[in-house]
């Protein structure tokens, strides 16, 4: 049993599609429900009762796939080292992954979510105004993006979570594999210039009018505390082998 877990941003709808086309396969994507496989706002699991529906399903002789449940890590990984569950962390390169989750949540609050405008705000303003930086609405998105991808990633990567570049995963056969125990008789077409790719939320903010954010001076001056212990997106890319 597999779970790929990931804060998103980094091809998870992708590398889903392409697991779910292989024979055998039971794959949820974004769900904290394995067996109904519905999304987070519809219905979820405890996260073991999660494991129990994938232990189901390897019983009756499936390949359970878990790709970016959300579950906390410090609530899943405990069991996932109990239960001998395969759980390891997607990343991908922090500037590009941050990028598409700006995109995300922009959408998200052009389009009048209310929830997502007060996590913005909550998550951001100060911070800026801390900072010494213009308290815009790109700015404020830009500093939630880089803080929602930022902390879940160090937070992973501090629990000691093994991870997996997502550009290697679309990459290389033998390493997508090796990642998701696909057996040598089994073909991928993704590998067979029959890729898959799935629409990317940056994508989405063409057209929107919306100014561009001072991406360098935050990034700059961005940090989070975990375990008291501050930490910059340099040091992420770093852990996460990105830098250099």
């Amino acid at each position: 049993m597999i779970i790929a877990e990931s804060i998103g941003f980094s091809a998870t709808h992708s590398i889903s599609s392409i697991l779910s086309g292989l024979p055998g396969y039971d794959v949820a994507h974004g769900s904290q429900n394995f067996r109904t496989k519905e999304s987070l706002a519809l219905s979820r699991q405890t996260p073991a009762e999660f494991l129990a529906a994938m232990t189901e399903s390897r019983q009756a002789g499936r390949t359970p796939v878990a790709v970016h449940t959300l579950f906390a890590t410090q609530q899943m990984k405990p069991l996932c080292d109990i239960g001998e569950v395969n759980y390891w962390l997607i990343v991908r390169t922090p500037e590009k992954q941050i990028e598409s989750c700006y995109a995300w949540i922009a959408r998200k609050v052009l389009q009048g979510d209310g929830n997502s405008f007060l996590q913005v705000l909550n998550a951001g303003l100060q911070p800026l105004i801390a900072a010494n930086l213009p308290t815009s609405l790109p700015n404020l998105l830009y500093y939630f993006a880089c803080n929602h991808v930022t902390a879940y990633n160090l937070t992973a990567l501090g629990h000691g979570v093994p991870m997996r570049k997502m550009e290697t995963l679309l990459s290389d056969e033998a390493a997508f594999r090796e990642a998701f125990a696909v057996p040598a008789d089994i073909a991928i077409p993704h590998f067979a210039n029959k890729d898959v790719h799935m629409a990317s939320h940056s994508a989405k903010l063409e057209g929107t009018g919306l100014a561009d954010p001072d991406r360098a001076a935050i990034r700059d001056n961005y940090f989070c505390e975990i375990g008291g212990r501050r930490y910059s997106i340099a040091d992420m890319e770093f852990l996460a082998g990105y830098a250099g």
